[in-house]
Protein backbone atom coordinates (compact mmCIF):
# COMPACT_ATOMS: atom_id res chain seq x y z
CA UNK A 1 0.00 0.00 0.00
CA UNK A 2 2.99 2.82 0.53
CA UNK A 3 4.64 1.27 -2.46
CA UNK A 4 1.25 2.69 -4.09
CA UNK A 5 0.92 5.60 -2.48
CA UNK A 6 4.61 6.79 -3.28
CA UNK A 7 3.98 5.20 -7.06
CA UNK A 8 0.98 7.83 -7.30
CA UNK A 9 2.94 11.32 -5.34
CA UNK A 10 5.54 10.81 -7.62
CA UNK A 11 3.33 10.47 -10.98
CA UNK A 12 1.62 13.51 -9.66
CA UNK A 13 5.07 15.32 -9.11
CA UNK A 14 5.93 14.18 -13.23
CA UNK A 15 2.88 15.72 -14.26
CA UNK A 16 2.49 18.76 -12.35
CA UNK A 17 6.21 19.06 -13.48
CA UNK A 18 5.15 18.68 -17.02
CA UNK A 19 2.15 21.20 -16.50
CA UNK A 20 4.69 23.37 -15.44
CA UNK A 21 7.47 23.50 -18.50
CA UNK A 22 4.39 23.58 -21.01
CA UNK A 23 3.23 26.45 -19.17
CA UNK A 24 7.02 28.12 -19.54
CA UNK A 25 6.79 27.51 -22.95
CA UNK A 26 3.88 28.94 -23.76
CA UNK A 27 5.35 32.45 -22.72
CA UNK A 28 6.92 32.86 -26.07
CA UNK A 29 3.70 32.02 -27.71
CA UNK A 30 2.95 35.80 -28.37
CA UNK A 31 6.36 36.34 -30.11
CA UNK A 32 6.16 33.63 -32.03
CA UNK A 33 4.36 33.95 -35.52
CA UNK A 34 2.26 31.09 -36.49
CA UNK A 35 3.77 30.66 -40.26
CA UNK A 36 7.07 30.06 -38.27
CA UNK A 37 5.90 27.60 -35.54
CA UNK A 38 2.44 26.65 -36.45
CA UNK A 39 2.39 23.39 -34.19
CA UNK A 40 3.62 25.49 -31.26
CA UNK A 41 1.02 28.41 -31.97
CA UNK A 42 -1.61 25.30 -31.34
CA UNK A 43 -0.38 25.40 -27.33
CA UNK A 44 -1.94 29.40 -26.58
CA UNK A 45 -5.29 27.52 -26.56
CA UNK A 46 -4.33 25.68 -23.81
CA UNK A 47 -2.54 28.23 -21.74
CA UNK A 48 -6.15 28.67 -19.99
CA UNK A 49 -6.14 24.65 -19.25
CA UNK A 50 -2.40 24.76 -17.85
CA UNK A 51 -3.10 27.81 -15.99
CA UNK A 52 -5.70 25.91 -14.08
CA UNK A 53 -3.79 22.93 -13.80
CA UNK A 54 -1.31 24.56 -11.75
CA UNK A 55 -3.71 26.10 -9.30
CA UNK A 56 -4.51 22.99 -8.47
CA UNK A 57 -1.20 21.37 -8.33
CA UNK A 58 0.05 24.06 -6.25
CA UNK A 59 -3.24 23.93 -4.02
CA UNK A 60 -2.79 19.73 -3.65
CA UNK A 61 1.16 20.12 -2.67
CA UNK A 62 0.06 22.95 -0.10
CA UNK A 63 -2.36 20.71 1.44
CA UNK A 64 0.09 18.06 1.82
CA UNK A 65 2.82 20.50 2.86
CA UNK A 66 5.04 19.55 0.35
CA UNK A 67 7.60 21.95 -1.04
CA UNK A 68 6.78 21.15 -4.36
CA UNK A 69 3.87 23.63 -4.49
CA UNK A 70 6.52 26.25 -5.41
CA UNK A 71 7.11 24.47 -8.76
CA UNK A 72 3.41 26.01 -9.82
CA UNK A 73 3.68 28.83 -7.75
CA UNK A 74 6.14 30.48 -8.97
CA UNK A 75 5.28 29.36 -12.60
CA UNK A 76 1.74 30.84 -12.08
CA UNK A 77 3.69 34.50 -10.50
CA UNK A 78 5.82 34.34 -13.66
CA UNK A 79 2.45 34.07 -15.90
CA UNK A 80 1.04 36.37 -13.77
CA UNK A 81 3.61 39.26 -15.04
CA UNK A 82 4.19 38.55 -18.02
CA UNK A 83 0.60 37.84 -20.01
CA UNK A 84 -1.50 40.89 -20.16
CA UNK A 85 -4.13 40.38 -17.02
CA UNK A 86 -6.09 37.42 -18.36
CA UNK A 87 -8.64 38.20 -14.71
CA UNK A 88 -9.72 41.40 -14.19
CA UNK A 89 -11.06 43.88 -11.01
CA UNK A 90 -12.41 46.51 -11.79
CA UNK A 91 -14.09 49.51 -9.07
CA UNK A 92 -17.49 49.07 -10.37
CA UNK A 93 -17.14 53.02 -10.49
CA UNK A 94 -19.24 54.35 -13.76
CA UNK A 95 -18.05 55.97 -16.25
CA UNK A 96 -19.57 59.64 -16.75
CA UNK A 97 -21.11 60.35 -19.60
CA UNK A 98 -19.66 62.90 -21.98
CA UNK A 99 -19.03 64.36 -24.97
CA UNK A 100 -16.10 62.34 -25.13
CA UNK A 101 -17.85 58.92 -24.95
CA UNK A 102 -19.22 56.40 -26.61
CA UNK A 103 -20.75 52.99 -25.90
CA UNK A 104 -19.79 49.97 -28.15
CA UNK A 105 -21.24 46.53 -28.18
CA UNK A 106 -19.46 44.17 -30.09
CA UNK A 107 -21.35 40.44 -30.89
CA UNK A 108 -20.90 37.40 -32.75
CA UNK A 109 -24.68 36.49 -33.35
CA UNK A 110 -24.28 33.26 -35.37
CA UNK A 111 -26.78 34.33 -38.27
CA UNK A 112 -29.32 35.11 -35.08
CA UNK A 113 -29.62 31.28 -34.66
CA UNK A 114 -31.46 30.73 -38.20
CA UNK A 115 -30.25 27.53 -38.37
CA UNK A 116 -29.99 26.48 -34.36
CA UNK A 117 -32.54 24.55 -32.89
CA UNK A 118 -32.47 26.05 -29.24
CA UNK A 119 -33.93 28.95 -30.14
CA UNK A 120 -36.44 30.22 -32.85
CA UNK A 121 -35.70 33.43 -34.40
CA UNK A 122 -38.76 35.42 -32.60
CA UNK A 123 -37.07 34.95 -29.05
CA UNK A 124 -33.88 35.22 -30.34
CA UNK A 125 -35.20 38.80 -31.92
CA UNK A 126 -36.56 39.60 -28.34
CA UNK A 127 -33.47 38.88 -26.61
CA UNK A 128 -31.39 40.93 -29.32
CA UNK A 129 -34.28 43.88 -28.51
CA UNK A 130 -33.60 44.03 -24.93
CA UNK A 131 -30.30 43.74 -24.79
CA UNK A 132 -29.89 47.10 -26.96
CA UNK A 133 -32.91 48.75 -25.05
CA UNK A 134 -30.91 47.95 -21.97
CA UNK A 135 -27.21 48.73 -23.10
CA UNK A 136 -28.50 51.26 -25.42
CA UNK A 137 -24.67 51.48 -27.23
CA UNK A 138 -23.98 54.40 -29.71
CA UNK A 139 -22.27 52.36 -31.98
CA UNK A 140 -23.06 48.40 -32.99
CA UNK A 141 -20.62 45.31 -34.34
CA UNK A 142 -22.07 42.29 -35.55
CA UNK A 143 -20.29 39.19 -36.53
CA UNK A 144 -22.08 36.93 -38.70
CA UNK A 145 -25.17 39.05 -39.34
CA UNK A 146 -28.04 37.42 -41.29
CA UNK A 147 -30.11 39.48 -43.72
CA UNK A 148 -33.24 37.79 -43.32
CA UNK A 149 -33.31 38.98 -38.89
CA UNK A 150 -36.76 39.96 -37.90
CA UNK A 151 -34.86 42.73 -35.77
CA UNK A 152 -35.02 46.75 -35.39
CA UNK A 153 -32.27 48.79 -36.18
CA UNK A 154 -34.40 51.79 -37.05
CA UNK A 155 -32.81 53.58 -34.02
CA UNK A 156 -29.16 53.39 -35.87
CA UNK A 157 -29.98 55.56 -39.16
CA UNK A 158 -26.13 54.78 -40.24
CA UNK A 159 -25.67 51.47 -41.32
CA UNK A 160 -22.55 49.37 -42.63
CA UNK A 161 -23.61 46.02 -43.72
CA UNK A 162 -21.14 44.27 -46.09
CA UNK A 163 -22.34 40.50 -47.29
CA UNK A 164 -19.08 38.59 -48.43
CA UNK A 165 -21.50 35.65 -49.65
CA UNK A 166 -24.22 37.79 -51.52
CA UNK A 167 -26.18 34.78 -52.61
CA UNK A 168 -27.21 33.77 -49.06
CA UNK A 169 -26.32 36.72 -47.53
CA UNK A 170 -24.43 36.40 -44.89
CA UNK A 171 -22.18 38.99 -43.56
CA UNK A 172 -20.58 41.56 -40.53
CA UNK A 173 -22.26 44.60 -40.10
CA UNK A 174 -21.96 48.22 -37.91
CA UNK A 175 -25.12 50.07 -37.05
CA UNK A 176 -24.13 53.81 -35.47
CA UNK A 177 -26.04 56.53 -33.89
CA UNK A 178 -23.36 59.17 -35.69
CA UNK A 179 -23.02 59.09 -39.31
CA UNK A 180 -20.10 57.08 -40.81
CA UNK A 181 -18.03 58.30 -43.46
CA UNK A 182 -15.43 55.97 -45.40
CA UNK A 183 -16.37 52.52 -45.52
CA UNK A 184 -15.07 49.07 -46.98
CA UNK A 185 -13.67 45.36 -46.42
CA UNK A 186 -11.14 43.39 -46.50
CA UNK A 187 -12.60 40.10 -48.20
CA UNK A 188 -10.00 37.74 -47.23
CA UNK A 189 -9.51 34.97 -50.04
CA UNK A 190 -10.22 30.86 -49.26
CA UNK A 191 -12.21 31.58 -46.17
CA UNK A 192 -16.00 32.72 -44.89
CA UNK A 193 -14.48 35.20 -42.92
CA UNK A 194 -14.32 38.99 -43.47
CA UNK A 195 -13.87 42.18 -41.38
CA UNK A 196 -15.23 45.65 -42.10
CA UNK A 197 -13.34 49.69 -41.77
CA UNK A 198 -15.45 52.70 -41.44
CA UNK A 199 -14.85 56.30 -40.38
CA UNK A 200 -17.29 57.47 -37.75
CA UNK A 201 -18.01 60.80 -37.32
CA UNK A 202 -18.87 61.73 -33.41
CA UNK A 203 -19.34 65.43 -32.72
CA UNK A 204 -16.70 66.70 -34.87
CA UNK A 205 -13.74 64.09 -33.66
CA UNK A 206 -13.33 61.25 -36.56
CA UNK A 207 -12.67 57.94 -35.56
CA UNK A 208 -11.57 55.08 -36.97
CA UNK A 209 -13.93 51.70 -36.54
CA UNK A 210 -12.75 48.04 -37.16
CA UNK A 211 -15.20 45.17 -37.00
CA UNK A 212 -13.56 41.99 -37.65
CA UNK A 213 -14.17 38.40 -37.89
CA UNK A 214 -10.88 36.70 -38.42
CA UNK A 215 -10.47 32.91 -38.89
CA UNK A 216 -12.46 30.86 -37.74
CA UNK A 217 -10.43 27.68 -35.71
CA UNK A 218 -12.84 25.52 -37.48
CA UNK A 219 -13.41 22.80 -34.69
CA UNK A 220 -17.19 22.58 -32.97
CA UNK A 221 -16.74 23.35 -28.89
CA UNK A 222 -17.65 19.39 -28.04
CA UNK A 223 -15.08 16.19 -27.23
CA UNK A 224 -16.78 14.37 -29.20
CA UNK A 225 -16.41 16.29 -32.07
CA UNK A 226 -12.33 16.27 -31.04
CA UNK A 227 -12.59 12.08 -30.99
CA UNK A 228 -14.45 11.50 -34.23
CA UNK A 229 -12.22 13.79 -36.25
CA UNK A 230 -8.39 12.57 -34.32
CA UNK A 231 -5.81 14.55 -33.00
CA UNK A 232 -3.64 15.30 -35.96
CA UNK A 233 -6.52 16.47 -38.36
CA UNK A 234 -7.48 18.94 -35.27
CA UNK A 235 -3.75 19.86 -34.98
CA UNK A 236 -3.64 20.82 -38.68
CA UNK A 237 -6.80 22.56 -38.73
CA UNK A 238 -5.91 24.72 -35.91
CA UNK A 239 -2.23 25.81 -37.05
CA UNK A 240 -3.70 26.33 -40.30
CA UNK A 241 -6.22 28.62 -38.92
CA UNK A 242 -3.61 30.71 -36.49
CA UNK A 243 -1.63 31.36 -39.94
CA UNK A 244 -4.73 32.78 -41.55
CA UNK A 245 -5.31 34.71 -39.13
CA UNK A 246 -1.58 36.46 -38.87
CA UNK A 247 -2.60 36.85 -43.08
CA UNK A 248 -5.30 38.68 -41.99
CA UNK A 249 -4.24 40.57 -39.30
CA UNK A 250 -1.16 42.27 -41.81
CA UNK A 251 -3.86 43.01 -43.60
CA UNK A 252 -5.93 46.01 -41.00
CA UNK A 253 -2.80 46.55 -39.61
CA UNK A 254 -1.22 47.80 -42.46
CA UNK A 255 -4.97 50.16 -43.17
CA UNK A 256 -4.49 51.35 -39.48
CA UNK A 257 -0.94 52.26 -39.92
CA UNK A 258 -1.96 54.15 -42.59
CA UNK A 259 -4.96 56.24 -40.75
CA UNK A 260 -4.46 59.32 -38.77
CA UNK A 261 -7.94 58.68 -36.47
CA UNK A 262 -7.89 57.41 -33.22
CA UNK A 263 -9.02 53.89 -33.51
CA UNK A 264 -11.69 51.48 -32.11
CA UNK A 265 -11.61 47.30 -32.63
CA UNK A 266 -13.99 45.29 -32.14
CA UNK A 267 -14.72 41.86 -32.60
CA UNK A 268 -14.20 38.27 -33.06
CA UNK A 269 -10.76 37.03 -32.98
CA UNK A 270 -11.12 33.11 -32.71
CA UNK A 271 -7.87 33.24 -30.53
CA UNK A 272 -7.18 33.75 -26.76
CA UNK A 273 -4.85 36.74 -24.94
CA UNK A 274 -2.51 34.39 -25.41
CA UNK A 275 -1.99 34.46 -28.65
CA UNK A 276 0.51 36.41 -31.46
CA UNK A 277 -2.77 37.52 -32.81
CA UNK A 278 -3.68 39.62 -29.88
CA UNK A 279 -0.37 40.75 -29.32
CA UNK A 280 -0.27 42.11 -32.75
CA UNK A 281 -3.46 43.34 -33.07
CA UNK A 282 -3.37 45.02 -29.31
CA UNK A 283 -0.07 47.26 -30.23
CA UNK A 284 -0.45 49.88 -27.43
CA UNK A 285 -3.87 50.34 -27.35
CA UNK A 286 -5.62 49.59 -23.99
CA UNK A 287 -8.03 46.43 -24.13
CA UNK A 288 -11.79 47.21 -22.87
CA UNK A 289 -12.04 44.19 -20.54
CA UNK A 290 -8.48 44.79 -19.05
CA UNK A 291 -9.28 48.80 -18.14
CA UNK A 292 -13.37 48.21 -16.95
CA UNK A 293 -14.07 44.44 -16.68
CA UNK A 294 -14.66 41.60 -13.83
CA UNK A 295 -13.36 38.43 -13.72
CA UNK A 296 -12.56 35.97 -17.05
CA UNK A 297 -14.78 37.93 -19.39
CA UNK A 298 -16.01 34.84 -20.79
CA UNK A 299 -17.04 35.11 -24.50
CA UNK A 300 -17.46 31.76 -25.50
CA UNK A 301 -17.94 28.16 -24.08
CA UNK A 302 -15.74 25.16 -25.39
CA UNK A 303 -17.09 22.27 -23.90
CA UNK A 304 -18.22 24.22 -20.93
CA UNK A 305 -14.57 25.82 -20.31
CA UNK A 306 -14.94 29.55 -20.42
CA UNK A 307 -12.28 31.77 -23.14
CA UNK A 308 -12.13 35.16 -24.28
CA UNK A 309 -11.53 35.41 -27.95
CA UNK A 310 -14.00 38.17 -28.11
CA UNK A 311 -12.50 41.65 -27.82
CA UNK A 312 -12.24 45.99 -27.90
CA UNK A 313 -9.76 47.56 -27.97
CA UNK A 314 -9.06 51.55 -28.05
Amino acid sequence: MLKRFQFLGKLVYIINVVAALLLLISFVLPYLAPSVFPTLSILNIAVSPLLLLNIIFGVYWLLHFRKRFWISFIVLLIAYLHFDAFFAFSSGEKVEDSAHSIKVLSYNVRLFNAYEKERDSLQVKQLFEELMASENPDIIFLQEYYANTLIDFSAYPYQFIHYKNEKHKLGHAIFSKYPLLERGAFDFEDTYNNSLYANVNVNGDTLRLYNIHLQSMGILPSVKFLQQRGTEKIKARLSQSFVKQEQQVATILKDKAASNYPVIISGDFNNTVFSYVYRQLKGGMEDAFQERGNGLGTTYFFNGYPMRIDYTLV
